[in-house]
């Protein structure tokens, strides 16, 4: 088994639900045999069409349905497989894997004994030091290797988490300080992850909230890396302090979920927008133009993480 595979059991369950709702919705039923639009198969589905979308979205990326024009309609394999009626329709043994989905929730408490503790998880260290787990596999490395840094000195890193990615940057870029700009509760592990990888000297940590503080000045780089989740995220205020944060010619670097500009995929970034939200390039490019930046370019599209890395100037 590869570190790849792993990732991919981890996340198995998403896909997997996302077709048991999706069926339960009878999506595939309603489509086929012609198109649709999105408001017309909402209707017939009862969902909510901003998250119908959604689901539309990643039902596309797994080759399920298809885009054409605004409206949706079946692939060939969800004609052949997905579809009541069909003879060799799937739906039913889809339906009872959805009725297990209790069972391997609560699969922990069936194994363990009636008077064995069951301590609290710290979610949010598992978050935090989770994010550091994916960066460590080859994502931070990656990041490094697709920037040229050469002659910047300073690096704010907004919502910069266990502090993995500037870490990589700063080894990358011997000239390079960088400051982990985040919650206190965040930065108190930043610290201990800092000083592990020896790098107290170069990496540094400033405690606040995004919503109430500025992202510092004098910097000639910015990184908002998975901060930027669609329309809920608070993108434009990100950017905006993002820009008040560089010096004129200072570097803008998102890494984040993107969507492709048909919004028809890719699978990661389209599951990861049911969840919280993703941008197309189109809607990102919009954003950081509008927050001041010039010729936003894709530096690095979205690998099997499903990251893409965009860069900006400061005009």
């Amino acid at each position: 088994m590869d570190i790849k595979t792993l990732h991919q059991i981890v996340a198995g369950f998403r896909p997997a639900r996302l077709l048991h709702v999706a069926c339960s919705l009878r999506v595939f039923s309603l489509l086929a045999g012609h198109d649709m639009s999105l408001e017309q198969l909402a209707e017939r589905c009862n969902a909510k069409p901003e998250m119908l979308e959604k689901l539309l979205i990643a039902c596309s990326a797994l080759g399920l349905v298809e885009k054409r024009g605004g409206r949706y309609r079946n692939t060939g394999f969800a004609d052949t497989w997905l579809v009541e009626g069909h003879p060799l329709c799937q739906v039913e043994i889809i339906a009872h894997s959805a009725a297990l989905w209790d069972f391997w929730g609560g699969l922990e408490n069936t194994v363990l004994r009636d008077d064995a503790p069951r301590p609290a998880p710290d979610r949010h260290r598992n978050f935090i030091m989770g994010m550091h787990n994916l960066a460590v596999t080859s994502r931070a490395k990656a990041l490094a290797e697709h920037l040229d840094l050469h002659g910047r000195r300073r690096l704010v890193d907004v919502g910069g988490g266990p502090g993995t990615y500037s870490i990589a940057l700063c080894r990358q870029f011997p000239e390079l300080h960088a400051v982990i700009f985040d919650l206190p509760e965040t930065v108190a592990i930043a610290r201990d992850v800092i000083a592990r990888e020896g790098m107290q000297e170069r990496v540094t940590v400033r405690a606040g909230s995004w919503d109430a503080d500025d992202f510092g000045s004098g910097n000639d780089a910015v990184l908002l890396s998975n901060v930027l989740h669609g329309h809920g995220s608070k993108a434009k205020m990100k950017l905006r302090k993002a820009f008040d944060a560089l010096v004129p010619g200072g570097l803008l670097i998102v890494q984040d979920f993107l969507l492709n500009d048909e919004k028809t995929g890719p699978l990661v970034p389209a599951l990861f927008n049911i969840m919280l939200g993703a941008f197309s390039r189109p809607e990102l490019f919009g954003l950081i133009e509008q927050a001041g930046f010039a010729q936003p370019k894709v530096a690095a599209a979205g690998d099997d993480g499903g990251s893409s890395v965009v860069v900006a100037m400061r005009k």
